[in-house]
This record gives C-alpha cells, structure tokens and sequence, in this order.
C-alpha cells in the first residue's frame, strides 16, 4: 500500500485540482509498486492513468510496451504508388471513414492490413501516411522490446499492444512481421516460436483495433499461411520500374528547390527501390550545398 503521506499529497492535489501534480504523484505511486515486485499493481495504476489523462501518461505507458511514435507528415498523395495500389488505399480511408453507416447496413469496415512487397517501395511509409490521412498518432511496434528474453513473455506484451490498439484510435505498424508471424513447422526451431505465431494470429483474428492495424512483410512466403486470412485485405506493392524512380527522384530535388544532373538521375533510376534512390538523390544535394558554402567562404578569403 502506498504510504499516508503520498496519498495525502494525492488528495491534495486533487482537491486543488491540480492536475498535472495528481498525475506525477500517482506515477510515483505506480513507480513505488513497480519497485516493490508489485508489477501487475503498477501496470494496473498506469493503465487507469492512461484512460484520465491521454498526454504525458499515455506517452510513457506506449514506450514501457515497445513502441515509437511516427513523425513524418508525409500526405498519401506524396507517396509513389502504382493505380492500382493508390484506389485500393482510398477505397479503405472511404471505409474507415463511412464505418458507423457500413456498421448499420450490417458490414464493418475492414481495420487489419498486409502490405507486401520488396524493401524500399514505401509500405512502411504508406502505414505513415494513412495516419496522417486520418489525422490519427502512428505507433511502430518495436519487436526488440516485446520478444522477451523468455519466449513466453513475448504473447502477454502482444496482448498488451493489442489491447492498446481496442483503447486508442491510431495506426499500429507491425514493421516486417516476419520476425513474428514466420511459418511453423520449422525443424530447427523451437516449439516455443510456433507458439508465438499462433498467439499472433489469435490476437488477430478476436482483436478489434479503434484504427487500423498494418502489417508489412518483404519475404511474404515466409509468413505462416494461417496468418494471411486473419487480415481483413492484402495488398501488395510492386517493385518500381526506371520510369517511376526517375519521377521519384525529380520530385525529391524539387522540394529542396533544386534540379539534378543528368548522371544522378540515370543513377537514380537504376536503383532497386525508391529508398536507394532518394540516397542518390540526396548525396547530390548535400555536395551541392557543400560545395556552395565552399565557394562562399573561398570568395570571402
């Protein structure tokens, strides 16, 4: 039990109503029990604090479960994406966003996502991206914070993640699920990571985010084929063709104001991926910006 004098300062917060008192208070108070052994009791604490106060708590309750915060305020309309894949994406905003009138006619809109595809042709951004579109938080599960150091642990932090997601509307990022959702069955492995995939896709299959769930994989034939049918779409993401980097890396000098040599963009356009051609892209600016401050200061001497 947490001692008289923390609970009195508590109450008298409280009774001031200052709020942000009350709230470092009661994270003491959660922190005192984690100290303790008392986790469960702890969590528990931090949980209620969560649903009082959506700021500095909640922050603090989304790093302890293993996940980042996106930043990029990339708009979807900046992302390259073939036709195809851009009317797939806006028919699920159209869905998400019309999902009280799709639920009385009896459909509920589709919330869990596979994209699959090569690296670097911008499924992890597009995760990003539909966020921003929904004016929704972006959070990436970090998989080195929730496979515990016990196999075992790591089906309670996806149950926590995925509770998470019921309880706050957002865009939750299982980046390269892969590492969690490959196929069973594999001689060498251990009978403990088969039973990490089936909590996986237990989780899946009765969870209900409030916002979307996206998952991204570049080795789509390792995943386990029982995952693929707990996702309510698949969509996959072609590999770009030289014309589609040229335009990438156009666009990408543009926003800087800048233009590019005919060598860069022929270098640019040879690359596998959009990721390896912004780098292209980007080298050549930052040597130009470089070698413009270098004129200046020789001039100056």
């Amino acid at each position: 039990m947490a001692p008289i004098r923390e609970l009195r300062r508590l109450f008298e917060a409280i009774g001031r109503k200052d709020w942000e008192a009350a709230q470092s208070v009661a994270q003491n108070m959660a922190a005192l029990e984690a100290k303790r052994g008392n986790r469960l009791a702890a969590r528990a604490l931090r949980d209620s604090l969560v649903h009082k106060n959506g700021s500095s708590t909640a922050h603090s309750t989304v790093l302890e479960m293993g996940l980042s915060k996106g930043h990029n305020p990339i708009k979807l309309d900046e992302v390259m994406l073939p036709p195809t894949v851009r009317g797939e994406l806006q028919t699920l905003l159209s869905e998400f966003k019309h999902s009280s009138s799709l639920q009385s006619k009896g459909f509920n809109a589709r919330k869990k996502f596979l994209f699959t595809g090569p690296p670097g042709c911008g499924k992890s951004l597009t995760a990003q991206a539909l966020a921003n579109a929904l004016h929704l938080p972006h959070f990436v599960v970090r998989f080195d914070s929730i496979i515990g150091s016990y196999l075992g642990q790591t089906a309670g932090h996806l149950r926590h993640i995925f509770r998470f997601a019921e309880a706050s509307k957002n865009v939750l990022l299982f980046d390269e699920i892969d590492a969690l959702g490959k196929q069973r069955g594999n001689p060498t492995d251990v009978g403990e990571l088969d039973r990490i995939v089936i909590a996986l896709m237990q989780e899946l299959e009765l969870g209900n985010p409030l916002g979307l769930l996206v998952a991204t994989s570049n080795l789509p034939e390792h995943l386990d084929r029982a995952l693929w049918r707990r996702f309510d779409a698949h969509i996959e993401f072609p590999a770009p063709q030289k014309h589609d980097l040229r335009s990438f890396a156009v666009r990408v000098a543009q926003k800087f104001g800048r233009s590019l040599s005919a060598s860069t963009l022929s270098l640019a356009s040879s690359k596998n991926n959009y990721a390896e051609a912004e780098k292209v892209v980007l080298g050549q600016i930052r040597h130009q910006i470089i070698s413009e401050l270098d004129n200046k200061d020789a001039r100056r001497h």
